[in-house]
């Protein structure tokens, strides 16, 4: 889980297009992310104009950029999956969307091949949780770990931090929390990255290591706008 750290932080949107019709079908901001109704827009047209190169090849994957952000789109049998990322996609990004793409046809075939007939465009079926099967908002949260992106807090270490990297960027977590709270996984990695002379994939083991043990706890969005965001 540790390598696809920088995928979790770094994904802004995820979405899924009717790959006859090339409508969207599904959509999700990340948590914290406010929703760009004009950067949507824009990637609708890109789509429909044709100004971005869309693969023919089921299971291919093809990249663009649309204001200063990266796009990667997978095509499926009957969709295309997208997922809009604010940072140089790698391949765990690639295997990241193609996991999305296999599980979603694979659940909601049934959906995809009736949406514009027997569901008439109605995207809520796709949110629709049940006992035998989760939402798309589920398998999204599975495979991309979007609450990553969500503002977090720290917790109260046990015991010694014994990791001297995972220490220092402990260190480096508490002096960005002081005075206000919570931070943003994206901004401790890049603190981390000016302050310490490891590379990046490490100081990413290190962060998700704090996760794992509690010491940084994510902060639900209602919470957070409730207690750090008043006016």
């Amino acid at each position: 889980m540790s390598s696809y750290f920088g995928v979790s932080i770094s994904t802004e949107y995820v979405i899924a297009l009717h790959r006859e019709s090339k409508g969207i079908m599904y959509i999700k901001n990340a948590p914290g992310v406010d929703f760009d109704a004009e950067l949507i827009e824009k990637f609708r047209r890109a789509i429909n104009f044709e100004e971005i190169e869309l693969p023919t090849t089921e299971g291919d994957i093809e990249q663009a950029s649309i204001k200063g952000k990266y796009v990667i789109i997978r095509a499926g049998k009957m969709i295309f999956v997208a997922i809009i990322i604010n940072q140089k996609p790698n391949r765990f990004s690639r295997e990241a969307l193609h996991s999305f793409g296999i599980r979603f046809e694979s659940r909601w075939g049934r959906e995809i091949n009736k949406f514009y007939d027997e569901h008439q465009g109605d995207v809520k079926i796709f949110h629709e949780h049940s006992d035998t099967r989760a939402s798309v908002d589920d398998l999204i949260e599975d495979v991309f770990h979007l609450n990553l992106s969500l503002p977090h807090k720290l917790g109260l270490p046990l015991n010694k931090i014994k990791d001297k990297l995972t220490r220092a960027v402990w260190g480096i977590a508490e002096n960005l929390v002081r005075g206000r709270g919570y931070i943003f996984l994206s901004e401790l990695v890049e603190a981390a990255k000016n302050n310490l002379s490891r590379e990046v994939v490490y100081i990413n083991d290190s962060i998700f290591e704090l996760c794992s043990r509690g010491l940084l706890i994510p902060i639900p969005l209602d919470e957070f706008i409730e207690k750090y965001q008043k006016v």
